[in-house]
């Protein structure tokens, strides 16, 4: 069981803290599937993070298309109807009422399909989406998700592993996908006879390949492929979920099979007993290792052997919106970065115990989004980047850049009218390279525009245009060296549809079909492009974490998944090419911000988690937890 340990004296630090407990199975981190109830248990928590994902592309949802400009459709329901971006809806038109010939009674309406609409954006209470298929879409049609049970057929390809594994491992996924009550699931074999007979290749299938033929041929709306191979020499599933004709895929996730599933004999699939206990000790294990092989389900302190141990280091009585983790150059001390959108505070980090350095309050031009640690000038001494907003049209953006001088926060520029991102381009292990990105009425980020500037006597002077993707954000971003050593650094980003982007230069090399990021500050801009006005809210993004887990020295990426309470994303270069991973943490709230701090054997995690206490997010508290050394 790992031990907690509270920080003392809390009253000293800068901002008021919270003593407190650390729940049991609400905040706690912990990296093996529960054993609650050994066995069928452990392997049903952590299929439980693959069954939530496809769960929350089929809400019960019912709404109608309030406005058509071009294929972009606005419909009347979002987040509080439970809408995640990536869901596709049915589009249809009422007719005429139906009634009951002798009795009179009202029956419905008639219904005609007239299209399908991809999710794309998701606010509090409207969303907004792309048309995918029909062309006849207008105002006052409605949309929805049928609250019936979703015809799914199930497509296991096995390639590599064990027949009798992947037989139970699909069983098991089956047996939790019925226990939600919202699917109907069929077996593809005839699919998979058919695939065969047309020469087409496991890698195809996931590619898409011949999939619109089988949703014609046989009739298939829904289609989940799991794809068993072995990597790292471990059994693996690569999942997407494909809507048919299209195909459009709406998921693309992975997760290497669980330990407690074992090849049963032919027949037998409840994979009962004791399940095999991992042959390589937790302390050898990298902590890639042990996020990807799915045990990040647990909802208690620990489950075994190889748990992760916890501190809380940190409770603020207020919402963190954004965190940073570095190392100073000079001193060679880890510092923390946090604010609340007002005031900015920054720690060092001795013996994971925070020690204040100083507070700054922000005057009233704005509230802070963002806030990144940097070197800019090569001074040693860390510098902090804030972006701030206010929708006033004359403020606009202003954001401003601190450091420290004689242990006090000293401003370095200010009224800044541009989105600042500090950048480790060249792999140093400290952002040393400023970008900024002009601000846009029409959109927030002005598209493919980004410049590399520089501080001189308090302004920021630019030096150069920096080619970036189209689909660039300047939050939201890091570099990364995952595409391997001697590749160029990458750069990764959420795009405008919360899909993590993978580029170098101006060319993607990877999207992720899965929603990553959320929770961030909500920031109301108007503009002027209708008559009278309208007000859009544009959603800030975490930022994603580069961070080398198992000393291979090869970043991979880390980012919150706030699409669903708990979950992050893990992206990682394997054999195969990019994997996307999600795991379950075992929070109960918004994870706002992700740190690292290198370390000899292992880096440690810093973790802001945020429990909001209103509707719009704006209150709530904050426990700021890190790992501990095994």
């Amino acid at each position: 069981m790992p031990r907690f340990t509270f920080i003392s004296g809390c009253e000293k630090l800068a901002p008021p803290m919270v003593k407190g407990r650390l729940l049991a199975g609400a905040t706690v981190l912990s990296l093996l599937v529960l054993a609650a109830t050994v066995g069928a248990s452990a392997q049903t928590a952590t299929l439980g993070v693959l069954v939530n994902q496809i769960l929350a592309l089929f809400p019960r949802v019912d709404g109608e298309v309030l406005e058509v400009q071009g294929t972009t459709v606005t419909l009347s329901i979002g987040q509080r109807d439970g809408l995640v971006a990536g869901v596709e809806l049915t589009a249809y038109r009422e007719g005429r009422e139906l009634r009951h010939p002798k009795t009179g009674e009202i029956l419905g309406r008639t219904e005609e399909v007239v299209g399908k609409v991809a999710v794309r954006q998701v606010q509090e209470a409207y969303s907004t989406g792309a048309v995918v298929e029909g062309t006849a879409i207008r105002p006052g049609d409605k949309v929805r998700v049928s609250a019936g049970k979703i015809k799914l057929t199930l497509l296991p390809i096995v390639e590599g592993v064990k027949n009798d594994l992947a037989e139970a491992a699909t069983y098991e996924l089956i047996e939790a996908l019925n226990r939600t009550g919202r699917f109907q699931i069929a077996l593809g074999d005839a699919i998979n006879v058919w695939l065969a007979q047309q020469g087409i290749k496991g890698q195809e299938v996931l590619e898409g390949k011949g999939l619109a033929q089988v949703g014609l041929r046989y009739k298939v709306e829904s289609l989940l492929v799991v794809a068993f191979s072995r990597v790292q020499g471990k059994p693996y599933m690569d999942v997407r979920l494909f809507t048919l004709p299209g195909p459009n895929a709406l998921l693309t996730t992975a997760l290497f099979v669980p330990p407690s599933i074992k090849a049963t004999p032919k027949g037998d699939f409840s994979a009962s007993g004791k399940p095999r206990e991992s042959q390589t000790p937790a302390s050898t294990r990298s902590l890639l290792s042990r996020l990807l092989t799915g045990e990040l389900d647990a909802g208690t302190y620990s489950s075994g052997e190889s748990s992760m141990p916890l501190r809380e280091v940190a409770k603020f009585p207020f919402a963190v919106v954004a965190m940073d983790v570095a190392v100073g150059p000079q001193d060679q001390i880890p510092r923390m970065v946090v604010t609340d959108g007002e005031r900015i505070y920054l720690y060092k980090i001795v013996e994971r115990t925070l020690e204040p350095q100083w507070t700054y309050q922000a005057d009233a031009r704005g509230r802070a989004f963002s806030a990144q640690l940097a070197d800019l000038n090569g001074d040693g001494e860390l510098d902090v980047v804030v972006n701030r907003y206010h929708p006033n049209p004359r403020l606009l953006m202003n954001s401003f850049i601190l450091t420290t001088k004689g242990g006090k926060p000293a401003v370095l520029a200010d009224e800044v009218p541009d989105v600042l991102l500090a950048v480790d381009v060249n792999g140093d292990g400290i952002k040393k390279t400023l970008w900024a990105q002009p601000f846009s009425q029409n959109g927030f980020f002005k598209k493919g525009d980004a410049q590399r500037v520089s501080l001189k006597d308090g302004k920021l002077v630019t030096e150069a245009s920096v080619r970036v993707p189209s689909t660039f954000r300047a939050t939201g971003a890091t570099f990364a060296n995952s595409a391997g050593k001697g590749s160029p650094r990458a750069l990764a980003f959420i795009d405008e549809y919360n899909r993590l982007r993978i580029s170098i230069d101006t060319e993607d090399t990877w999207r992720s079909a899965t929603p990553v990021g959320g929770g961030g500050v909500k920031l109301e801009v108007m503009t002027q492009i209708e008559r009278g006005g309208r007000s859009f809210i544009y959603t800030s993004e975490p930022q994603p974490l580069a961070v080398d887990l198992d000393g291979d020295g090869i970043d991979e990426i880390v980012i919150p998944q706030n699409q669903l309470p708990g979950r992050l994303a893990v992206v990682y270069k394997g054999p195969a090419g990019y994997r996307f991973q999600t795991v379950n943490s075992g929070f109960e709230g918004t994870v706002t911000a992700l740190g690292a701090i290198p370390g000899e054997s292992a880096p440690t995690l810093v973790i802001a988690v945020v429990r909001y206490q209103n509707w719009f997010n704006t209150v709530g508290e904050t426990q700021i937890i890190m790992t501990t050394p095994d």
